[in-house]
């Protein structure tokens, strides 16, 4: 197997099981507990319960985004020799791959969310009122603060305020901010190209301490300092005209560091260093997750499925729609109780049939409405 066909099948192989990872970020059951028909179950947390939600919620998982934006920003200059006229070029085409599904996505997630608030067919129907208005528009599919969107909470209840800015359709934060790095992309070609890894070093070092030094709690700084790092570690390679994969091949010691880092991030979760060993984690994680399935393809243990690979878009962008129902079918369907066995078997079992449910759908959206599957999916 040539470089570049080990680096085009890391990256295709890498799509799926990073979107299910990111699935069970939202699908967190210590931050968000489990409600159905008014009662609030798993409450009863012992530090094991909470350190298995923690490691495959807060930790493994956290490094699917980060590693979207190496691949991006290494697909974005790939193949290229970059200039004014290219960049127009692929600006007319990320409208079609980006900008097109991010809008209709997020129109989706507004007509489910909608959905789910006629009276009568949701229990939680009628706690919020629809108030549209130009700028609460604008809020909803690009910052769609507490309250600040077309979805209003009475005035009584408890709304957290502040926080990431996330459009309605959370997960297309990440396509928002890739489409702000497409637009500095001349700008990151400029500075890779006089300064080399040196630029990439030193938004390594904004991302590594900006988040737990001056917003521990989350903002635009946060999301956009990880986009720029990640995506100019990405831009760099591809502008070097160097694999990526091949470059992350020499440091096979990774995944021996990460694993104990791992644990000390779940571990340590709310403790006031522990930002520190989740930046650590993620930079020594996103290296490992490339070293061990290009080995893993390179000896033929595993294979590309061009089906999950296909469809690993359309899994990330439906996903929050529909997870929290799908939960409460597998909780039937189980036949689950309060109890803590209970809910980690809902907690492992949910996501899963989320990104099945997901799959399905997009398979039959293919298959007979293959137009707006395109469209939706950016021709992915």
């Amino acid at each position: 197997m040539t470089h570049d066909e080990l680096q085009s099948k890391t990256i295709s192989y890498l799509r799926f099981p990073l979107t299910l990872g990111i699935i069970f970020i939202h699908f967190d059951l210590i931050e968000h507990v489990f409600t159905y028909h008014g009662v609030q179950y798993g409450l009863d947390r012992p530090l094991w319960y909470v350190f298995i939600i923690n490691f495959f919620s807060e930790v493994l998982p956290q490094i699917g985004v980060p590693l979207f934006f190496i691949i991006s920003g290494y697909l974005f200059f790939h193949g290229v020799d970059f200039n004014g006229n290219v960049w127009q070029q692929k600006l007319r085409k990320r409208a079609r791959t980006l900008l097109v599904p991010y809008l209709l996505w997020n129109l989706v997630a507004i007509l489910i969310h909608a959905f789910y608030l006629i009276p009568g067919l949701f229990p939680n129907a009628g706690q919020e009122q629809i108030c549209i208005t130009p700028l609460r528009l604008f809020h909803t599919f690009f910052a769609n603060f507490p309250n600040q969107g077309i979805f209003v909470m009475p005035a009584d209840s408890a709304v957290t305020v502040g926080g990431f800015p996330y459009p309605v359709n959370l997960p297309m934060w990440y396509v928002r901010d890739l489409m702000v790095m497409v637009l500095l992309s001349p700008v990151v070609f400029w500075l890779i190209q006089r300064l080399g890894k040196y630029i990439v070093i030193l938004l390594g070092i904004v991302y590594f301490f900006y988040h737990p030094l001056f917003e521990p709690d989350g903002s635009w700084g946060v999301l956009m300092s990880q986009a720029a790092f990640f995506f100019s570690w990405g831009a760099y390679y591809a502008i070097r005209k160097e694999a990526f994969v091949e470059r992350f091949r020499r440091y096979p010691y990774m995944p021996l560091l990460y694993l104990p880092v791992a644990m000390a991030d779940s571990l340590t979760r709310g403790a006031g260093y522990n930002l520190y060993i989740h930046q650590a984690g993620v930079l020594l994680g996103v290296v490992s997750a490339v070293v061990i399935v290009a080995g893993l393809l390179e000896k033929g243990r595993v294979h590309v499925n061009a089906t999950l690979a296909g469809s690993s878009f359309f899994v990330y962008a439906l996903h929050t729609s529909i997870m929290f129902e799908v939960s409460k079918v597998v909780f039937i369907l189980f036949r689950l109780s309060d109890n803590l066995w209970s809910m980690l078997i809902l907690y492992f079992a949910t996501p899963v049939f989320t990104a099945a449910i997901c799959v399905v759908l997009y398979l039959l959206l293919k298959r007979y409405i293959p137009s707006l599957c395109n469209l939706i999916t950016g021709g992915r």
